[in-house]
């Protein structure tokens, strides 16, 4: 197509074709002469452009192939397994033939509309003795988490795989304003209520949980990560990144009591009943035998935590670790630390609230006044 105009701007836009390959912007331009003959002189460029990347080797990938091979290469070492699943609904939604190099900023934007019209399950509810699953629209913040998959592909594709990408589109503009939301810490009388309800091995990993700040993906330890004669473990974080961290008395004494246990898994539960084959893993179970504890396992144990009067998520646990150094230590590079954030702007950003406390003390010191002295006091001075 020619050039044409926007209604958004007041330059003349480009948009055009070669071998397959799009090649769209603005010409920056206001005169429509002007912006054709800069079109012209684009089309040579951008000719020049295929060829070379026909010489390079270059090939169009479509949305499909991309994601199948970052999954396999990336995405299926990654603790959080639900990305699969928005890679599958990322090609439903764009296409599984769609190619790469045609993924402009159009794309991306109807890519986001499409993907806030998604819902998500929230609870189930009785009504009229039928159990009825309610469900609630997804959140900004995982839209976000949609656009910045669909990046990761596009730019592994580009620079690993030496896939023809020409343009890659202005991520930033389409993300959406995300509302921070307040940390919630596990208060001293919600973790006796757990205490007083739970299994003693599940009551054993949340208070690991909370002593050391890990996430979910990293409590369940196998022996080799222990080591008792220094007093620490050793895992790899977020980003792949290895740290050790020190044992308290009480995470010390709670690895030391489970040794026997299993043979490879530190943290394990006592099978209730015997299963022939068990309906969520088709494994094995007999009943009162030992049997490792997985992250699903320990998610699904924790959505009891409602019926004792605790609403709360998993990672909660972790902002309580945050929450309660801060404010016993007063030291956010402590708190950097023990949680493994790579910039301290994110410890800062996310738990500041612990320190309510001097700030309160604070405004208790700049709105005291003293009381007036009487007139009988100021005679007699």
């Amino acid at each position: 197509m020619s050039v044409y105009r926007n209604p958004r701007s007041p330059f003349w836009q480009y948009d055009f074709e070669i071998e397959h390959y799009r090649f769209y912007g603005s010409t920056k331009l206001r005169d429509e002469h002007q912006a054709k003959a800069f079109e012209d002189a684009r089309k040579i460029e951008a000719r020049a452009l295929v060829e070379r990347l026909k010489a390079e080797g270059s090939a169009p990938l479509t949305l499909k192939a991309a994601c199948d091979r970052w999954w396999t290469e990336h995405g299926s070492t990654l603790a959080d397994q639900r990305i699969r699943s928005v890679l599958d609904r990322l090609v439903e939604i764009m296409g599984a033939r769609t190619y790469l190099h045609t993924i402009n900023d159009d794309a991306v934007s109807r890519m986001v509309a499409e993907r806030r019209k998604d819902t998500r399950r929230d609870r189930t509810v009785v009504e009229n003795d039928r159990k009825v699953i309610l469900r609630r629209p997804i959140t900004p913040r995982t839209v976000n988490r949609t656009i910045d998959l669909l990046r990761q592909v596009m730019y592994r594709a580009a620079d690993n795989w030496n896939a023809a990408i020409v343009k890659m589109p202005k991520w930033r503009k389409h993300r959406l304003k995300q509302v921070k939301r307040h940390i919630r810490e596990i208060s001293a009388a919600e973790e006796a209520k757990l205490d007083a309800a739970e299994d003693r091995d599940y009551a054993d990993v949340r208070r690991f949980a909370i002593i050391t700040g890990l996430r979910k993906g990293n409590l369940f330890l196998t022996w080799p990560q222990v080591d008792f004669e220094l007093a620490v473990i050793r895992v790899i974080t977020k980003g792949g990144q290895p740290r050790v961290i020190p044992l308290t008395r009480e995470a010390y004494q709670m690895l030391w009591r489970r040794r026997g246990d299993h043979p490879v898994h530190v943290f394990t539960f006592v099978a209730k009943r015997t299963w022939k084959k068990h309906p969520k893993n088709s494994e094995e179970r007999i009943k009162g035998q030992r049997y490792p504890m997985t992250y699903y396992g320990f998610t699904t144990y924790c959505r009891k935590w409602k019926k004792h009067g605790v609403t709360a998520r998993i990672h909660d646990l972790r902002h309580t670790t945050g929450m309660r150094t801060l404010r016993r230590t007063r030291n956010l590079k402590v708190v950097q630390t023990l949680l493994g954030h790579t910039d301290i702007k994110t410890t800062a950003t996310f738990y500041t609230d612990a320190l309510v406390e001097d700030l309160r003390e604070a405004m208790e010191e700049t709105s005291y006044r003293k009381p007036a002295r009487k007139k009988t006091d100021q005679l007699i001075k």
